[in-house]
């Protein structure tokens, strides 16, 4: 008996130590599959730390056990963690840096933001997700601090920027700054809606949130943009918090920002409440949108000749609105660093004071509800379909993992934005009996913004895919290589109705081609529609190239049917006129989107 109890205590030590891996452990060290997602070596006590998870907490005990005091004010979650289960008792050492850290901080909530995408940069399309850390200290919400994780990637920026990020090229990590400075960045320069889901973290839980932050901030990670990114990264830091939540192992491929948006949205007990932030253009076209005919008229008038003593013949209501919109266009302008500091204040001034003599304050309400991007159409989508193409019948069946078409439902998206990646159409032709692979997209963005009065952005679109060609001459088909890049401009005749026009250039590449390849320039002009719940996109396209076998004018359709948020039916064209022969096909297909 005496030999028992001698055993056990000599081996109970090692039996509770291999107890205490845990969840809350593993989500602390952010290990998924048995390795951790932080790659620093500085993150990580025991040399085989990263791959292994009981050495690490070994390894953290005896940390705590010691007198490295420097080490061990880098580590204050993990030694929350241990305190909490009793597998220390020393008290935390005095940590200046630390404590200058929680003291900046001083959290009272937690909100996480949503940015819509940004149409300007291949790279922003998908959106953004980012933490507000809500103060206690009196003030307004702009002593809030935001943290962020992004890539470093030096003055990198659009397509250099995504296609480094998807191969792992950028080290990212987390930053901490003063939350007025995301406002500035993404509300404001960037003209990104924002949309706040506050978390109903508990005081203990958001100690500990600010202790990880403080430790995972001196670290970095492989960056990818499908995958390891802003969004990822907030999911590991949510379940390091809350191990129960297991966000994490719900992205294991493809993470977009919205989808974990959804995640956190949809967690039952998880949020306190849900704020909409629009940006300070939409702010702008809200109100320019509820002027009348006569106070656009003003208005416009107004912002080009910057004289803001007109509009006698208006009511001063009306007079209010007007100038209040100016104000706003100016500050916006101001922003935006298009106007120098001087023009800045007078125009500035010279508002203020023609405002200054209205008693009525102007009618029109400001923007305070947006589409909820929780609202829209899940990312990934699956199309089963048939058509035929010049007289033969083929089945189809699409894939692609995000996230957007021009005819997808827009609801809670931007509407006129599309991105396509890895999408993938696969085709059964039933009289040669055969499975092809017709297209494979690796990157396909449209980005179509409107021209109006008051703004100005250049709309573009990037295509890279491999295709099934059919020589018009020999009727035999080959797969070539495509790369597409072009610019123009759109214009909306009405809410439902955008024009656009884009000069675009073509690189081809094909074992089967005469040299290999060609080089084409083409001009399309199309047509972006929506009626309730019909999407029709309408566009003609001439093209002319280095290989004559490339000269031709394309018509293309396309219309969708929105059954609900997640299925769609869509039917879609395409005329094809080369050295005078024509093809032709069309298909009807399903979408599924999940």
């Amino acid at each position: 008996m005496r030999c028992l109890l001698f055993l056990f205590c000599l081996f109970f030590p090692f039996l509770a130590l291999a107890q205490e891996v845990d969840e809350a452990w593993l989500a602390l060290g952010h290990y998924q599959n048995g390795i951790s997602s932080i790659d620093s070596p500085n993150f990580f006590l025991s040399k085989n730390g990263k791959n292994d998870a009981q050495a690490e907490l070994k390894a953290t005990i005896e940390l705590f056990k010691g007198y490295d005091t420097a080490k061990q004010c880098v580590l204050p979650a993990r030694y929350l963690y241990l305190k909490k289960r009793g597998l220390v008792t020393k008290k935390f050492p005095k940590c200046e840096e630390y404590e200058q850290f929680k003291a900046d901080l001083q959290p009272k909530d937690v909100t996480l933001l949503f940015t819509d995408a940004y149409m300007n940069n291949p790279s922003s399309m998908f959106g953004h997700t980012l933490l507000r850390i809500d103060t206690k200290r009196k003030g307004t919400q702009m002593l809030a601090h935001g943290a962020n994780y992004g890539a470093f990637t030096g003055e990198e920026a659009g397509a250099a920027y995504a296609l480094k990020g998807l191969f792992g090229l950028y080290f990212g990590g987390f930053t901490v700054k003063p939350y007025y400075d995301i406002i500035n960045t993404y509300n404001n320069i960037e003209n990104r809606d924002i949309w706040e889901l506050t978390l109903n973290f508990s005081d203990e839980e958001l100690d500990y949130m600010v202790a990880h932050l403080w430790e995972i901030g001196q670290t970095q990670s492989r960056y990818y943009f499908f995958s390891r990114n802003c969004s990822y990264m907030l999911m590991e830091m949510f379940d390091a918090v809350r191990p129960k939540l297991k966000l994490a192992q719900q992205f294991d491929k493809w993470v977009i920002p919205l989808d974990t948006f959804k995640a956190v949205a949809r967690k039952e007990g998880l949020i306190k409440e849900i704020n909409y932030r629009p940006s300070r253009q939409n702010k702008i076209k809200h109100r320019y949108k509820m002027m009348t005919d006569q106070q656009r008229k003003i208005y416009k008038k107004a912002i080009k000749s910057k004289d803001y003593k007109l509009g006698d013949e208006l009511p001063m209501a009306q007079k209010a609105d007007v100038w209040e919109t100016a104000y706003q266009f100016v500050q916006y302008q101001w922003v935006a660093k298009n106007l120098e500091l001087g023009d800045y204040r007078k125009q500035s001034f010279d508002i203020l004071r023609s405002r200054s003599g209205f008693k009525d304050k102007g009618s029109i309400a400001e923007l305070v509800n947006g589409k909820n991007p929780i609202q829209a159409h899940n990312s990934k989508r699956i199309v089963i379909g048939a058509g035929k193409k010049n007289g033969e019948l083929f089945q189809k069946f699409e894939l692609r993992p995000a996230y957007q078409s021009l005819t997808d439902n827009d609801y809670g998206l931007i509407k006129g934005a599309q991105i396509n990646f890895l999408n993938q159409e696969w085709r059964y032709y039933d009289e040669r009996d055969k499975l092809v692979l017709q297209e494979f997209d690796v990157l396909n963005i449209r980005s179509i913004s409107p021209i109006d009065a008051m703004f100005h952005p250049t709309s573009f679109q990037l295509d890279l895919n491999v295709k099934r060609w059919q020589n018009p001459i020999s009727e035999r088909e080959h797969y070539i290589s495509n790369f597409m890049i072009g610019g123009g401009g759109a214009v909306d005749v009405s809410d439902n109705l955008r024009l656009f026009a884009f000069g675009n250039n073509h690189l081809g590449y094909g074992g089967s081609l005469p040299h290999n390849g060609y080089a084409a320039l083409s001009a399309n002009i199309g047509a972006l529609m929506s009626l309730g719940d019909w999407r029709a996109l309408l566009e003609i396209e001439p093209q002319i190239a280095s290989q004559k076998l490339f000269n031709q004018i394309s018509y293309k359709g396309e219309l969708n049917y929105i059954i609900t948020t997640n299925w769609s039916v869509a039917l879609s064209g395409e005329l094809v006129d080369t050295i005078g022969k024509n093809a032709q096909e069309y298909s009807l297909g399903v979408r599924w989107y999940f």
